[in-house]
């Protein structure tokens, strides 16, 4: 079985469910602040809970994948985050905005993880992290295009009205799901719907060091990618002085640099193996850290170095995830969609802490954000370099 490329350019939309639900929603975290009158630590929980929605969800979707099967489950999630966008936009307080953003996360996580099983599915590792790649540039467009064009409709109309864009992107995805999408999961690889299965793949996860270190590149790379994603509004619009309509440009800038370095993924999978890139990516990230701080240290108010690293940062984190991501799930073929959720729980669960975490400690300058940048990717380098040596990996391709 080969998909087709409406298929892949579906798997591409899904995948962009996660910066739909976050990326997307930045321009509204401003107005919520003067709409209900709190601080900045409170608004930020838009963000937040939507990340935690994706990762507490993911453990039972990819369960229930692994036993019903990739399309209906990707349906009904498509079906229920339509309703929960709704909600937002109809919400009459904060605690109503969080409640849907929560299952806003909670739907939008099933979209990637279910990418990420369909291509393990029917793919071996190093075509794996091609497709996987090919997909990332998708995720790159709806990061550019969603917030742009948000970012006018929030001007303009009210935040409330983005709710708008949520469902005329997910009818699309809908649509395609039922008429382009087949179902991979094979019948013999179905396995019941059991706690303890969960466990043995966790089990067998933890077991495998290079499986192990994969994923904590993941957690530690998308750590960083969520601060900056937390911090964009506030520093473009107030640190850097820039006004509300050219934030989806100056976002649009580091996004060009995700899509720039998921095709130089491409390009390097033909002559070289997945360890070996994401060792190269994990490099990138750190180099990307000290720019910025080169460039906070210089010239604290220079929007143009400050964009400098934060490029380079989303340029090697777009080199580096789809590469981890097929070496943590080539062993495990029939159990694809548990591993994909393990990876998705620990990943997001990791992003929304440092999320908040930039919520709590922000004083209005980049250097929280910078800080906590530069954590994660020193973090990412030391996972790599203890856990996933860049050698490639010879071993057989198992089925757990």
């Amino acid at each position: 079985m080969k998909l087709s490329r409406t298929a892949i350019g579906l798997l591409s939309l899904i995948s962009g469910f996660l910066p739909l639900v976050t990326d997307g929603f930045l321009g509204a975290i401003r107005p919520l602040m003067v709409e209900f009158q709190v601080p900045l630590a409170a608004a930020q929980g838009a963000i937040t809970a939507a990340f935690l929605g994706c990762a507490c969800t993911q453990l039972l979707v990819g369960a229930v994948a692994d036993r019903y099967g990739r399309r209906p489950v990707l349906t009904a999630a498509i079906g229920l985050f339509i309703a929960a966008s709704i909600g937002v936009g109809l919400s009459p307080s904060l605690h109503g905005v969080l409640l849907f953003r929560f299952l806003q996360g909670a739907c939008a996580g099933a979209g990637p993880l279910l990418a990420r099983a369909i291509i393990r599915d029917i793919y071996d590792r190093q075509r794996g992290a091609h497709l996987l790649s090919i997909v990332s540039t998708g995720i790159a467009l709806v990061a550019i295009l969603v917030p742009a064009l948000n970012s006018f409709i929030v001007l303009y109309c009210g935040w409330r009205a983005i709710a708008a864009v949520y469902v005329a992107v997910l009818l699309l995805a809908l649509l395609l799901t039922r008429a382009v999408l087949p179902e991979t999961l094979r019948a013999e690889h179905r396995t019941p719907l059991q706690f303890r299965s969960l466990l043995l793949t966790t089990r067998a996860v933890c077991a495998n060091r290079r499986v192990l270190g994969s994923i904590l590149c993941c957690v530690t790379g998308f750590a960083g990618l969520a601060v900056w994603v937390s911090a964009s509004p506030h520093l473009l619009l107030q640190w850097f002085g820039r006004p509300v309509p050219s934030f989806g440009v100056y976002w649009g800038i580091t996004i060009i640099a995700y899509l720039v370095g998921g095709w130089a993924s491409v390009a390097l999978l033909r002559y070289r193996a997945c360890d070996r890139i994401l060792a190269l990516g994990s490099t990138l990230l750190v180099i990307a850290a000290l720019l910025l701080i080169t460039g906070y240290v210089l010239a604290p108010h220079s929007l143009t170095l400050f964009l400098i690293g934060i490029c380079l940062y989303t340029f090697s984190w777009s080199m580096l995830q789809p590469n981890a991501q097929m070496i943590a799930l080539t062993p495990f073929r029939a159990s694809a969609g548990r591993v994909s959720a393990i990876l998705g729980f620990v990943q997001l669960t990791g992003g929304a802490l440092m999320a908040q975490l930039f919520g709590w400690l922000h004083d209005g300058t980049p250097l929280i954000a910078i800080a906590l940048i530069t954590a994660a990717a020193l973090g990412n380098a030391i996972v790599r370099r203890l856990l996933c040596p860049s050698h490639p990996d010879l071993a057989a391709e198992n089925s757990v």
